[in-house]
């Protein structure tokens, strides 16, 4: 019989315990990681493909004052040409939401 107290009841629960809780080097590498990735996002020319997106609403478009949407997709992609190059693309691509104004 196993009592409430014995080290044999609590072995498993330790177990447990120490299996799903990340390891102090685990938190430490994805600090690092984190930082590394925020100077990366701060360099305009870090080989990171990001898109980001602007959205414009103008109002009161037409005789009965609709909404016309525009949705400016912006991504910016470099290709790495040689050690001392990088080509970056940066498209803008507008996606427009006009009402019909009849």
């Amino acid at each position: 019989m196993i009592r409430a107290g014995s080290k044999i009841f609590f072995l498993p629960l330790i177990v447990l315990t120490l299996a799903f809780c990340p390891s102090v080097r685990a938190q430490e590498k994805a600090a690092a990681d984190s930082e590394t990735l925020r100077k990366a996002a701060q360099n305009p020319i870090a080989s990171l493909i990001s898109v980001p997106m602007q959205n414009n609403a103008n109002f009161g478009i037409g005789p009965f004052d609709r909404t016309q949407n525009v949705l400016n997709v912006q991504p910016v992609i470099p290709v790495r040409l040689s050690a001392g190059w990088n080509f970056i693309m940066r498209i803008i691509q507008p996606i427009i939401t006009q009402p019909n104004v009849t």
